[in-house]
């Protein structure tokens, strides 16, 4: 008994332990959320970027937001895989490497959320309904972006999607593949 007791206490700290080194990321909840710098400059940030929440103060959160920079638009890799961030005119990014950035800002404190899985949640069903309709869908975490992309775009005219659709479907499956923004144990 003491043993039990005592492992379920240890797996307890070590629970809290990884909440609060984690506490500080949450996911861009709301589509095309502005971030607002120091100077009132605005950067939009799509749906599902994860943010690092420096500071919170209730009605609005201080966060930093990394990427890979091209003219005004941030991507999550230096391939240009996923558009994460539009910067408007004015908002200054600070270099952090050859062409990573990190932007820093406020977003009102709605516009976030700490589960991703929160942020995906209609995207998911919307993918399962399109893409089983003919076959098993496979698992998003098994492909990289590139191989969704091939992937994909035969597959968009099976399932007769718009371009919204397509559009919508493709953040989803882009976000949640193996080197997306989404981290999880694959």
């Amino acid at each position: 008994m003491y043993k039990l007791l005592k492992t379920l206490l240890s797996s307890a700290l070590l629970l809290g332990l990884f909440v609060q080194v984690n506490a500080n990321e949450m996911y861009v909840f709301v589509s095309n959320t502005e971030l607002k710098s120091k100077g009132r400059e605005i950067a939009k940030l799509f749906l599902g970027v994860p943010v690092h929440v420096v500071k919170d103060d209730g009605k609005n959160v201080k966060v930093t937001v990394k990427g890979y920079i091209d003219g005004l638009n941030l991507y999550s890799t230096e391939k240009k895989k996923l558009l994460i961030a539009t910067l408007f005119k004015g908002f200054k990014a600070t270099k952090k490497s050859e062409n990573e950035v990190e932007l820093s800002g406020y977003i009102e404190k709605g516009s976030l959320t700490k589960e991703s899985a929160e942020v995906w949640e209609e995207h998911e069903e919307f993918y399962y309904e399109m893409c089983t309709q003919c076959h098993a869908a496979p698992k998003i975490p098994h492909h990289s972006m590139t191989e969704w992309e091939a992937l994909f775009e035969p597959m968009k005219g099976f399932a007769k999607l718009d371009a919204e659709e397509s559009e919508y479907l493709l953040r989803y499956i882009k976000s949640n593949a193996l080197n997306g923004l989404v981290k999880t144990n694959h």
